[in-house]
């Protein structure tokens, strides 16, 4: 018996309605709970499983946002210029909600959704999903995320989200989102990165090569200060690389000064197991050693007790009680 695959969701909500689906004049019944779990997202065609349109008219008031929505920042002339086409010829792409404790929740669609309250509309289709938290927070970055105009921060935060939150490997978030894997490890080192250089990236003064690169060199006050004249001066990602590579070459030959050459630490291993770790596990992992690199400790970060537990079973360590 065949089984049923995972959806993947790299296709956006265009990929749930593959023909114009006839509006219903009545507003959909809400629940007095939200929906199950387990329930399964409607099939193309925005339709139930007993043929039912799930595409409705509702209230546009009674609509929560999103609280996975990763975008912390909308552009309001962009927004002002939707709003204005809304006002002349509708809006033609609905948004995505589910049901969730009586009340309406977005799932897709807060552009459309803001616009559409600029241009004063009381009602507006809806596609009604049938979906979990987890599903709402995948359908929200893959949303972001097609659109590429999501900033590199914002997205990491959302891809740690799926982490933390819902226990999710890098490979999985992968799978879901449409992306190669890399670029999700990718992105999320650049949560490792000080708050001013994460600014940077977020405003636009650097990119995300720009963070990569200054990932080379080591932490501290150094690096903000080389992330500021990057911005400031224009450098290139290879101008910013070679500061990086030369920082950390500084530091390893500062670290291994005066010491025996039997007894220096292998740090290229060190980050490369770190790395590793890293992508296993979806956090940060930090490797350090005494002198001879003979003992040592790993430091794994967690920044939920969600994401805590996740972490345990990654391990396969069980409490006993």
């Amino acid at each position: 018996m065949a089984t049923k695959s995972k959806p993947r969701l790299g296709r956006g909500l265009s990929g749930l309605i593959s023909e114009p689906v006839k509006v219903p004049a009545v507003e959909p019944k809400l629940p007095a709970k939200s929906p199950s779990a387990s329930k399964e997202i409607p099939p193309v065609g925005g339709m139930s499983s007993d043929g039912a349109s799930r595409l409705f008219e509702i209230d546009i008031n009674s609509i929560d946002r999103n609280p996975f929505q990763p975008r912390s920042e909308f552009d309001e002339a962009a927004l002002a210029d939707l709003a204005k086409s809304i006002e002349q010829s509708g809006l033609i792409q609905p948004i995505a909600v589910r049901s969730v404790d009586g009340r309406w929740q977005l799932v897709a669609g807060e552009r459309r959704l803001r616009a559409a309250k600029l241009a004063k509309l009381e009602r507006i289709p809806a596609l009604v999903l049938e979906a979990d938290d987890r599903q709402s927070a995948e359908w929200a970055i893959v949303e972001n995320v097609q659109r590429k105009d999501l900033d590199p921060i914002d997205r990491a935060d959302a891809f740690r989200s799926l982490v933390e939150r819902f226990g999710l490997t890098q490979g999985e978030i992968a799978e879901q989102v449409g992306v190669d894997r890399s670029s999700v490890a990718n992105s999320l080192r650049l949560l490792e990165l000080e708050a001013p250089i994460r600014d940077l990236i977020r405003s636009g003064s650097l990119s995300a090569g720009h963070g990569k690169a200054l990932l080379a060199a080591p932490a501290g006050e150094s690096r903000v200060a080389c992330a500021k004249k990057a911005a400031d001066e224009g450098w290139s990602v290879r101008q910013t690389e070679r500061w990086g590579n030369e920082a950390a070459q500084k530091r390893e030959a500062a670290g291994t000064a005066g010491k025996p050459k039997d007894h220096q630490p292998t740090r290229a291993l060190h980050e490369e197991l770190e790395r590793q770790l890293r992508e296993h596990l979806g956090t940060r992992v930090r490797i350090a050693t005494n002198a001879s690199g003979s003992k040592g400790k790993i430091s794994i970060d967690f920044y939920s007790l969600e994401q805590f537990d996740g972490l345990m079973k990654r391990l396969g360590f069980e409490m006993r009680s």
